[in-house]
């Protein structure tokens, strides 16, 4: 593996989304174990779409 790229920027826009989310899934009442499954796919569909971007632009 190799380093990332990456900002300040996008790591605190990354953390309140996931704390935000983190909140909200607290007020709905959701149980822990979902809550962790849903966080997880977040951060999983993140990359996906980043690495989708990256492949996108490299090609043009």
């Amino acid at each position: 593996f190799v380093g990332g790229v990456g900002s300040i920027w996008g790591t605190l826009i990354g953390g309140l989304i996931i704390a935000v989310l983190s909140n909200g899934l607290i007020l709905a009442g959701v149980s822990d174990i979902w809550q962790y499954i849903i966080k997880g796919l977040v951060i999983i569909v993140a990359v996906a779409l980043d690495r989708y971007r990256l492949q996108a632009g490299a090609r043009t």
